[in-house]
């Protein structure tokens, strides 16, 4: 019986090659369409799942609270790990893991005149409970020993591959920036669907690192911490203990460098509010962590995409019930002819469904075809490696899906055709229902409405893009060049400066430790006024005296650092730092600051306020401008923690002031690689997640319109088909083919407006919501709706011109012949 089901089916579908092909191809779009955002969404959800016990195993982050804003940290006091172990008897071991390090220099030495030197960007270090914690597959090596003494290091197998070829890495000596460590085992590269990402995981140990460790710090920030539970305990009710952990613990460190208690410390607006990660959730954990060790997901972006994919099938379906509506004048009469001869109805829907669910099937194995042929590319969009292998399973589920999507799409069109009266069909007149009217509108409507709130989507998230590249940030970041792994000059920055400053393609060069809009680049500090009890929590970065003159910062008062005055105990404030202070008169007052020595001892400096910069976004546009204070590089010494060679180049010198600088970097350190970075660039950066969202949101946007625009053809030629006898009689009586055109187009806007109507306040809501993650954003003005739905309205007007004239344009005598 089955066989004659598919038999029929599929002599019905090639029968009429038009509407399959565009039944086919829609469907064939939207399941590939949703096929590859289900590969994205399940590679996003499965972050970190792998490892053995990841249900035991905790991040342990910080909310640091500040008088005038919050902020969470992904690295903790490293102390507080200790104590939770001693204190709480949930806790079962405790691991610290430092970094990462970027722009590392790794060497490694082939002879005494051959030695290779890399720079890595993913190199941690961890202490030896690691392997308790993350399982990892050692290829070569002992768990037990790789990382139990000090200077060792395990390396990834594509990077002993990289430096040693063939050779064996066990035993290998590796110099650089760490000094020498020895290679102590090598393991299997890690997926990329984990938060840790590194290619070097060095140990700590011996003394120096006994001597840090042990030496308790529970205000400063240094150390990504991790906690395995006991089996059965309670993660709630461990964080429930932080609390009076922080209050027992950080109370004596804030009331011996400051000077203050802790009650009062915390009454000022401060705390620290220490909190659980579970491993699996750390990627997508949606709290705006600072220093995390790869950047997060976004899980807001995963629910939406989940919803677009969901979507997108819901559209093909009601395309498919839509052009089987269509083609209802016709098979009305088939319906006929097999209830004369005898058939049932649950025969009839039964052999509507098989149509259905073949469509559905021939969709998926085209589907299946453009996922292959397309990954590389949605690859590329989305910046992961995903993969699409076969197994049991992705089969059994396929062909699940290939069956849910052809029962939904069929299920209406099955009753809805299989309904229709042998007598009245006979007759001609299956015009059907004006409840099937209204249902067919009602799913147009839907088809647009969500058209049309992806259309407002994208051009949204295009204008925060275009606003966060355009918008004046306080400084002036164009034709700028960043030199980066400026430590490494060490004593001979100033000399390399100058060095620059002499190039002809050069407009200006400075030294600075922090990338301007890198909010990683920029480190907390506490100041407290002279003569006030207030503490002052702030960012902080380090500049010589040209850099403000380079970068291009205003002068609200006072004056920037100058070579012709000692500035080492000099700082410069920003708006928002005098505002928090309360200050009115900034310039000349001072501020002190207690520093805490090696050896227990504090020592407190006062700094003399020279100025105040006009604030600039120094971190992303996602956050709000916070206070900020700047040291001058003399503050520091000869090299004064000058990270980056900022370097203004006159217009179309690029190429060459790069090369002219490169040559003058390998002057000075030949054994250190030459690494920049433009400005600008590194401020897009900063927003790749926005830019692949906003880049997902018009691919999808764009299949959707494409799939609802072959429902809309599909209805249109089932309102021509309806009316065939009407326009005829309105020719004969002296219509033109343009108030033809407009007749049938009318029904069509009316809907199209009525889905607008329904999207302007649920895509509203929607955008508002995702603006709202950005501190500085665009204005949701009218003009992003009203372009959104004469999009639409475009588009639709143009799909149904095509029936629209068709039937306009036909001789009258057959329209009515044909009746």
């Amino acid at each position: 019986m089955l066989r004659n089901y598919i038999k029929t089916a599929f002599r019905s579908l090639i029968k009429q090659k038009v509407y399959t092909g565009i039944n086919t191809l829609g469907l064939a779009i939207s399941i590939t369409a949703c096929l590859l955002i289900v590969l994205y969404v399940k590679h996003e959800l499965s972050y970190d799942k792998f490892f053995p016990e990841a249900d035991r195993i905790y991040k342990m982050v910080l909310e640091r609270k500040y008088p005038n804003h919050v902020t969470f940290y992904s690295v903790i006091p490293h102390s507080f790990a200790k104590a939770a172990q001693r204190d709480f008897p949930e806790v079962e071991n405790v691991m610290h893991l430092f970094g990462p390090n970027r722009n590392t220099v790794i060497t490694y030495k082939v002879s005494s005149t051959d030695i290779k030197t890399f720079e890595e960007d993913y190199f941690l270090q961890a202490d030896s409970s690691f392997f308790k914690f993350f399982d990892i597959d050692l290829i070569k090596g002992d768990k037990r020993t790789a990382l139990a003494s000090a200077n060792q290091v395990i390396i990834s197998e594509t990077t002993a591959k990289k430096y040693f070829g063939a050779e064996d890495a066990i035993g290998k000596i590796l110099g650089g920036d760490f000094g020498d460590i020895k290679v102590a085992g090598v393991f299997k590269d890690l997926p990329d669907n984990s938060h840790l990402k590194f290619d070097f995981l060095a140990s700590v140990g011996g003394p120096q690192f006994a001597q840090f460790i042990n030496r308790e710090n529970y205000t400063g920030f240094d150390s990504h911490t991790y906690i395995k539970l006991k089996p059965g305990a309670d993660p709630k009710a461990l964080e429930a203990k932080f609390p009076k952990m922080v209050d027992t613990y950080a109370a004596a460190h804030i009331e011996h460098d400051l000077g203050k208690s802790w009650a009062d410390y915390k009454k000022s607006g401060n705390g620290y509010r220490c909190f659980l990660q579970p491993l699996p959730s750390i990627h997508l954990d949606p709290t705006n962590l600072e220093l995390t060790i790869t950047p997060s997901g976004n899980l807001r972006y995963v629910y939406i995409l989940s919803l677009i994919a969901v979507l997108i099938v819901v559209i093909a379906c009601i395309n498919f019930m839509n052009l089987a509506t269509a083609r209802s004048a016709e098979r009305a009469r088939e319906v006929g002819v097999r209830k004369v001869m005898g058939s049932f109805r649950s025969q009839l829907i039964t052999q509507f469904l098989t149509e259905a669910v073949l469509l559905s099937t021939i969709g998926t194995i085209i589907a299946v075809v453009g996922v292959y042929l397309l990954l590389p590319y949605f690859n590329d969009l989305v910046e992961k490696h995903l993969e699409f292998n076969f197994s049991p399973d992705v089969v059994l589920g396929l062909a699940g899906f290939a069956l849910l999507v052809g029962f939904l799409a069929g299920l209406y069109p099955a009753f809805a055709l299989s309904s229709f009266s042998p007598v009245m069909v006979m007759k001609g007149n299956f015009t059907g229902s004006g409840k099937g009217s209204w249902l067919r509108n009602g799913l147009v409507v839907f088809q647009f409405m969500i058209s049309i709130i992806l259309i407002v989507g994208t051009i949204v998230v295009g204008e925060q893009m275009s606003y966060m590249q355009n918008k004046n940030l306080g400084f002036n970041k164009d034709q700028v060049l960043m030199v980066k792994r400026a430590f490494a000059l060490d004593k001979k920055t100033q000399t390399f400066i100058e060095e620059i400053r002499s190039l002809g393609e050069v407009r200006a060069v400075a030294g600075t430790s922090s990338i301007v809009g890198n909010r990683d680049d920029f480190f907390g500090q506490q100041f407290q006024p002279e003569g006030s009890s207030e503490i002052l929590t702030v960012k902080s970065m380090v500049m010589d005296d040209e850099f403000a003159d380079v970068i291009g910062f205003e002068l609200k008062d006072g004056r920037f650092f100058s070579k012709e005055t000692n500035d080492s105990l000099s700082v410069l404030l920003n708006e928002t730092a005098v505002k928090t202070l309360g200050m009115t008169d900034p310039v000349g007052r001072r501020l002190s600051q207690v520093t805490n020595n090696n050896d227990g001892s504090t020592t407190t400096r006062l700094f003399t306020i020279t100025g105040i910069v006009k604030d600039f976004h120094f971190q992303s546009l996602r956050d709000e401008i916070t206070p900020l204070v700047i040291y001058d590089k003399e503050f520091l010494g000869s090299q004064g923690g000058i990270a980056y060679v900022a370097v203004r180049i006159k217009a179309d010198r690029f190429k060459e002031a790069i090369g002219k600088i490169e040559s003058k970097w390998k002057e000075f350190v030949p054994n250190q690689p030459f690494k920049y970075e433009f400005l600008d660039e590194n401020l897009k950066h900063g927003y790749a997640e926005e830019q692949r969202s906003g880049k997902m949101f018009a691919v999808f946007s764009s299949l959707a319109i494409i799939i609802a625009c072959v429902g809309l053809f599909g209805l249109s030629a089932y309102t021509a088909s309806l009316r065939t006898k009407e326009i005829g009689i309105r020719k004969v009586l002296g219509s033109s083919v343009q108030g033809v055109v407009i007749l049938l187009s009318k029904e069509f806007t009316k809907l199209v407006f009525v889905a607008f109507v329904l999207a302007v306040p649920l895509s509203w809501w929607m955008m508002d919501a995702w603006l709202k993650g950005f501190a500085y954003r665009v204005d949701l003005g009218l003009s992003s709706f009203a372009v959104a739905g004469l999009l639409a309205l475009s588009i639709a007007l143009l799909t149904v011109s095509y029936q629209s004239i068709k039937a306009a344009i036909v001789n009258p005598v057959k329209s009515l012949k044909s009746e």
